[in-house]
């Protein structure tokens, strides 16, 4: 199962890494295994429909809205694992039952919300109180498992992260949220045992941990800060790795990059596969190193969760203090990464929204800025967001984000060459570097569409990029 921990350490506020209470180390391993709470939810016309008592638990994707379902499990760490244990290892195991489809992914997600396995709906977690989110409140994603249709097979997901950030909270139960991923083009409906069937056959959670042993917390981690207080960051969408004459284009990417001098880059239509000349991200990476004697960081997230192709990433010559990333509606995805400047905890995402459907788009930025909320001020979201201003899907960003060339504009700080005087990216403006309303400490300096054409009007990819500059006070 290919796993994308998320290293947030969920700060409402950052200044420097502050550890409350004792850690607690292993003295001895014990094991548990336990039995779930578990229910289907779904949506559409069954939306106020509790399966709570099923004898099969469902995922599903669909554009019949009545037919999505996801599957939803809670387990008693609370009582049956000490306060303070150290999480060693945690494995979800489901078998299946049946299913219409020989393969399909399903993303991963820690639940922070309590909820009633006999009362839980799409609408509700108990019976009189909402889900923040209709379908499940989920914090962030932590990996992605394989399942098939054969009946009896067993599907084994790691879930210790989840189990470790539950015995942090006050509530101490471990809740897990499995959403199918691969899209609606090929029929995606799986049937695992739920907690009605036999105890071999039901949903468990097997839990090593060791015994409580209390110890002075080590001191906190150094955290890496820019000297100065600018911060200039790029959105480009480097069309999977061709020119606009259909060319490889790493090398000149690299070379504008360097001509750009970002801080922070968010690339969309970035490839990364297993082989060392198809590994986009890595190859520019690593050519920026050698160009800057820098080291670049990134956080790379494939449009829909699997190992490998498309996708988006953060790349940084800032070090990371964490990262994360999380599956949008429609197979798309965000990348997110947190840095320093000037003392202060700056959030950057990279997204990249549907290229053919309004209705998605609007469906993905409605998961977008609830996950973007979850991470503190600073926050920039850059991507191609394939829509220009005055859509729906502008209007909807405009109510939480400042879009920096359109506020450049007004401040007379917006750049560009004179055969493009609107700043169009790609035949309009739907490329964007947003930042948040609350995020005051973000004062923009100016912003900039890049001329990248060679003599012969041939562009690095059919994007222009954006630059915006920062001061972070």
């Amino acid at each position: 199962m290919p796993v994308r921990v998320c290293k947030r350490y969920g700060w409402a506020s950052f200044g420097v890494l502050a550890m409350v209470g004792a850690f607690a180390v292993s003295a001895s391993a014990q094991t548990v295994t336990l039995a779930a709470a578990d229910a289907t939810l779904r949506a559409g016309t069954y939306d106020a429909t509790n399966f709570g008592g099923d004898a099969d638990i469902e995922t599903k994707d669909s554009l019949d809205a009545s037919t999505i379902r996801r599957a939803l499990f809670k387990f008693d760490t609370h009582t049956t694992i000490p306060a303070g244990s150290t999480i060693n290892s945690a494995t979800l195991t489901l078998t299946v039952h049946t299913g219409n489809s020989s393969l399909r992914h399903l993303a991963v997600y820690c639940v922070p919300s309590s909820f009633s396995e006999f009362q839980t709906t799409w609408k509700l977690r108990n019976a009189t109180t909402p889900w923040t989110t209709p379908g499940g409140d989920v914090v962030h994603q932590h990996g992605v498992a394989t399942v098939t249709n054969v009946t009896g097979s067993k599907v084994t997901i790691d879930v210790t992260g989840i189990t470790r950030e539950a015995m942090q909270t006050s509530s101490r139960y471990t809740r897990v949220l499995l959403a199918d991923i691969d899209g609606t083009s090929a029929p995606s409906w799986m049937a695992y045992y739920s907690n009605q069937s036999s105890a071999s056959l039901a949903p468990k959670l097997v839990v090593n941990y060791g015994a409580t042993v209390v110890t002075p917390p080590p001191p906190p981690p150094p955290v890496t800060t820019t000297t100065g207080t600018m911060l200039k960051v790029l959105q480009w969408n480097i069309a999977q790795g061709w020119t606009t004459n259909g060319k490889p284009n790493l090398d000149l990417v690299v070379a504008w990059v360097v001509k750009m001098d970002p801080d922070v880059i968010s690339f969309n239509e970035i490839m990364h596969y297993e082989s060392a000349t198809a590994d986009h991200v890595k190859l520019i990476a690593d050519k920026l190193k050698a160009k800057t004697g820098q080291t670049w960081s990134y956080k790379w997230v494939q449009k829909w969760g699997a190992a490998s192709g498309e996708g988006e990433a953060v790349m940084s010559r800032l070090p990371f203090v964490s990262t994360a990333s999380y599956l949008l509606p429609v197979q798309r995805s965000v990348a997110e990464a947190l840095v320093m400047v000037n003392g202060r905890a700056v959030n950057v995402f990279s997204t990249h929204l549907d290229a053919s459907s309004t209705s998605y788009r609007l469906s993905e930025i409605s998961a977008l800025k609830p996950f973007a909320t979850t991470f503190a001020q600073q926050r920039i979201i850059m991507g191609d967001f394939n829509s220009w201003p005055g859509t729906s899907e502008y209007g909807n960003m405009t109510n939480d984000f400042h879009d920096s060339w359109a506020e450049a504009v007004k401040i007379s700080a917006a750049v560009t060459y004179p055969d493009n005087p609107n700043g169009n990216t790609r035949k309009s403006r739907i490329d964007y570097v947003w930042y948040s309303t609350g995020a005051t400490s973000l004062v923009l300096k100016k912003a900039q569409v890049v001329d990248t054409r060679d003599a012969a009007g041939v562009r690095p990819s059919d994007h222009n990029p954006l630059v915006a500059t920062f001061e972070v006070r």
